[in-house]
């Protein structure tokens, strides 16, 4: 069941930042499941849960939060800027917990 949740993280994860390819629809699209699935991962891993991986949950909330506010206030340009730049953040953050978590992960998919 975990390496299922996992590799549904991955694979939307990985359409969310293709945001140029799949266009605006599929991203926001792909962002709420993947918020979604993390959710349902930290639940799933609840007991290991530490205040750097707390603090990766609520930058993912923000980055969220931030994108819908982009949405809603689209005449403020400066609040799709934030959403980029915490996005840029959140990717970064993502593959550090990817790398030092389940650097065995891939090996068992292939």
């Amino acid at each position: 069941m975990k390496k299922i949740l996992n590799i549904l993280l991955l694979v939307s994860f990985i359409i969310t930042i293709m945001v140029s390819v799949t266009g605006i629809h599929i991203h926001k699209l792909a962002s709420t499941v993947f918020l979604l699935l993390t959710v349902i991962h930290i639940m799933m891993y609840r007991k290991k849960l530490s205040w750097k991986r707390g603090l990766l949950l609520a930058v993912v909330l923000i980055s969220f939060v931030s994108g819908l506010f982009g949405m809603i206030l689209e005449q403020f340009p400066f609040v799709l800027t934030i959403h980029r730049v915490i996005s840029i953040g959140v990717l970064c953050f993502l593959a550090i917990h990817i790398f030092v978590l389940h650097k065995y992960f891939f090996k068992k998919i292939l």
